[in-house]
């Protein structure tokens, strides 16, 4: 079993083969603030590796700690650090012209045995994030892996079939959203929990009908609450907002 511990939550997750160590990325797309990324690097379980994908360097510069390995072609990191990390022979530089885009080319050098979180994926542009989402889902689903998407905002987690997830909100606090998202064309799940539960439900993706759940007022009231999903089938994207 993982356990993550977010500034907004516990996850947990239980798996067959769990990862023993962390590939922690940062990408180019919404900046996770600096508070929420420190916080979070000095929480993640073993001895995590740190990766950047090209504009993810100047993320970290603004944590005030710096990537193990950086890789892209250097269009929008800042051109100073973007520098200092090819002297310092962490850097693996592309050209601008290219047929992948970092966070692909990312992909390819991630130590398979380890349990990958991203960062910095959400927001911009709506073809930059569809572009990372189906990149990332499309590699959990081949690779039969979960994969967590992370910011101060959000949380996403590609789960293949037979993965178990809890997440625990912090004392007194509950989740703005939870919803489901079926990534293969079908899944099957079950969430407990929350104010609509599911048991041995089939999603479709293309009737995305279990979003915007929340926490039950009954399980808010227990000593320790959270809520529990089960992909029994497919693959399936938990995804927790605030």
């Amino acid at each position: 079993m993982n356990k993550l511990f977010f500034p907004q939550g516990t996850l947990s997750i239980e798996d067959n083969k769990p990862a023993q160590e962390i590939a922690f990325c940062v990408c180019g797309g919404r900046k996770p603030a600096a508070s929420w990324l420190n916080m979070t690097a000095e929480k993640l379980p073993g001895t995590p590796e740190f990766f950047a994908a090209d504009r993810g360097l100047d993320y970290y510069h603004a944590a005030q700690f710096y990537p193990d390995r950086v890789i892209g072609d250097g269009d929008s990191a800042d051109p100073v650090l973007w520098q200092q990390a090819v002297e310092s022979g962490k850097a693996e530089v592309f050209p601008a012209d290219k047929n992948e885009t970092d966070l692909q080319l990312l992909l390819e050098i991630l130590p398979p045995d380890k349990l990958w979180i991203f960062s910095g994926v959400y927001g911009g542009r709506l073809d930059h994030l569809l572009s990372a989402f189906e990149t990332l889902g499309t590699e959990a689903l081949q690779k039969n892996r979960t994969i967590v998407l992370a910011d101060e905002r959000e949380i996403t987690v590609f789960v293949p079939e037979g993965v178990k997830i809890k997440f625990y909100p912090p004392a007194e606090e509950t989740p703005v959203a939870v919803s489901l998202l079926a990534f293969t064309e079908k899944s099957k799940v079950s969430v407990s929990g929350t104010r609509w539960q599911l048991d041995e439900t089939e999603l479709s993706r293309n009737n995305p009908f279990a979003i915007s759940n929340e926490m039950s007022e009954a399980e808010q009231l227990k000593e320790l609450p959270h809520i529990t999903f089960s992909c029994l089938a497919g693959m399936t994207v938990f995804y927790v907002a605030g």
